[in-house]
């Protein structure tokens, strides 16, 4: 669902159109019915859709997954209610395994304290698609950032690069602060 919000509301309603039409076929039926936030969709129909819309809209734009990643972060922090999951980051590595699975139906999420500002995530299990492991990156640091505190994310080593599992290094630092308009 998140990928449409964000196509649309980078690009417009028409370039939504647009990676329907040059969607592969099989990956239809996600698209053409009403998405709701409730229901699980196949994961290899949302990498369709992003690599469509990725190579229609923005070629070799290098930052596009994790940007469509981080925008479904925040949504997800503000309207979803994770908030409380993720409002500091010593409880958003002890429930990370949980905010995990409310996400994906499989892979297995192992979460591992650094420092109070620094974890650790490590994802067994999970071979879906390079492309999600980059939105997820970007969807880690849209949720886990706050208006105190910006969570970056470095993904150390992947499955899809010949290593037993996926791992990403979660920081947080203070926020920049914001500017007010006078």
């Amino acid at each position: 669902m998140n990928a449409v919000e964000y196509v649309v509301q980078r690009f417009g309603r028409a370039a939504h159109e647009r990676v329907i039409a040059a969607l592969p076929k099989q990956h239809w039926g996600t698209f053409l019915g009403p998405l709701h936030e409730a229901s699980w969709e196949p994961a290899m129909d949302a990498v369709a859709y992003f690599e469509t819309a990725r190579a229609l809209l923005a070629p070799g734009e290098e930052a596009f997954y994790r940007d469509a990643g981080r925008f479904a972060g925040r949504i997800e922090r503000q309207v979803q209610g994770y908030q409380p999951m993720v409002k500091d980051p010593a409880t958003a590595i002890r429930l990370g395994p949980k905010v995990w699975s409310s996400f994906y139906d499989e892979g297995r999420l192992e979460a591992i304290v650094i420092s109070p500002t620094e974890g650790l995530a490590r994802i067994f299990d999970f071979r879906v698609s390079p492309v999600l492991c980059e939105r997820s990156c970007g969807a880690w640091e849209g949720l886990l950032s706050s208006p105190e505190l910006d969570a970056s994310t470095t993904e150390v080593c992947c499955i899809h690069r010949a290593a037993p599992h996926c791992e990403i290094r979660v920081m947080w630092t203070p926020a920049a602060p914001q500017s007010v308009g006078h």
